[in-house]
């Protein structure tokens, strides 16, 4: 066939009539093929000849558009230099194939989540606390449905929300152990969750605020420190976390969440008032740059070890089961109980889904609201010091009032 050159819109004009498909040469890259079947679906291949006058091979390299045109592109001329220096791509897939643990696919899925993922550290926890220790030593290709389904079981006995979770990540995982030619198949597409999660609504009353403020004070102090930080400022447990001497400027009083730390790859920035500055003053002290807050053994802190470290707290410290998230729902709860409208505990919280719902909150108004900020952390910060004091409010003051559009 004729070699042409693949652009994305050739790509997205292409269809295949009933009972035939297209295969098309790209005359940039000597090799890589684009396929067109009746269904609509496009993938690429890379052909290539092991030897010179050998058989003609075909390597999958992915279905379109999870591979991009430059994607496909790159892959296809690493193979061929691999076939130029004597690598033939077909053999070299059936060795690693016939190799691969359940356990090292799993390790390359978290070095491909780590390029493309802020959660991928919380991906790495959940796989080797739940599912590396049982499964894996096993061959990847031998890992059946049943396998998962069994081991989701043993989870959701004692740990039903964090089945849904390993579920989600190990399904990820397949998708892209598939995707990568390393198994045939993903095995648990369509797989039943095992537990039935309903939106989250839990907010901790006053007393256990104050439990929980003196429960912190026999943690290690990453994680009391964290905790509570995520009450005092709103900001999600992960970023709370995560939080590095470069964000920190001590001088004006602000954290700033850089773009590739906030869910909603927005930054944002956090005025650090009463007990958070003092915290972060302390854990900053003359640290230029890199990580404020680590686990006891210096590693990373994750969403993981938080949820284990709230699960360790004294028994009665909660009147209920929580999460380190509840702490910011918390958080805006008590600014709204202050009186603090619903606007600026959205931008207290980095909400773009209310701060820019509209053109005019999106596009034109690009003011930082830090002022705003800074005031709704100030009152959060000194009703949160009135309840840890166990101090009454007083029966002749009153929250502030909304202001009517």
């Amino acid at each position: 066939m004729a070699a042409r050159r693949i652009t994305d819109r050739l790509i997205v004009s292409l269809k295949a009539e009933a009972g035939s498909r297209i295969e098309i040469l790209d005359s940039e890259i000597t090799g890589l093929c684009l396929r067109v079947t009746p269904s609509g679906a496009k993938s690429w291949s890379f052909l290539y000849r092991a030897a010179p006058g050998g058989p003609k091979k075909r390597l999958t390299i992915g279905d379109y558009p999870a591979w991009s045109l430059a994607d496909a592109r790159k892959r296809a001329l690493a193979l061929r230099k691999g076939v130029q220096d004597g690598i033939d791509p077909v053999v070299e897939k059936k060795r690693a194939r016939g190799e691969l643990t359940f356990a090292k696919l799993l390790e390359r899925f978290v070095l491909h989540a780590k390029t493309r993922l802020r959660s991928w550290a919380d991906y790495e926890a959940l796989l080797k606390r739940n599912v590396v220790p049982s499964l894996g030593d096993r061959r990847a290709s031998d890992i059946q449905r049943t396998d998962i389904a069994n081991l989701l079981d043993e989870i959701a006995a004692t740990a039903p929300v964090t089945s849904n979770r390993v579920q989600a990540v190990l399904s990820s995982a397949f998708t892209w152990a598939t995707n990568e030619g390393l198994i045939l198949a993903n095995p648990i597409v369509r797989l039943s969750k095992r537990a039935v999660e309903k939106p989250k609504e839990r907010v901790l009353s006053d007393t256990e605020i104050l439990r929980l403020w003196r429960g912190l004070d026999g943690m290690a102090a990453a994680y009391r420190d964290v905790l509570r930080l995520v009450l005092l400022t709103g900001q999600r447990p992960g970023e709370c976390a995560g939080i590095r001497a470069e964000e920190v400027d001590l001088k004006a009083g602000v954290w700033t969440i850089p773009i590739e730390r906030a869910k909603n790859k927005r930054a944002h920035g956090v005025p650090l008032v009463g007990e958070a500055l003092a915290i972060v003053e302390r854990l900053k002290g003359g640290t230029a740059a890199g990580a404020l807050i680590s686990t006891p053994r210096g590693a990373e802190l994750t969403t993981q070890n938080l949820a284990k470290a709230f699960e360790r707290l004294p028994k009665g410290t909660l009147d209920a089961t929580a999460t380190p998230h509840d702490l910011r729902r918390t958080a805006a709860t008590l600014m709204a109980r202050l009186g603090i409208d619903r606007f600026h505990v959205a931008a207290v919280l980095n909400h773009s889904g209310t701060t820019k719902a509209t053109v005019t909150g999106a596009v034109y108004d690009q003011h930082s609201y830090l002022p705003e900020k800074k005031r709704a952390l100030e009152a959060l910060g000194a009703e949160v010091a009135r309840l840890v004091a166990g101090i009454e409010k007083p029966a002749n003051v009153v929250a502030m009032k909304r202001a009517t559009p």
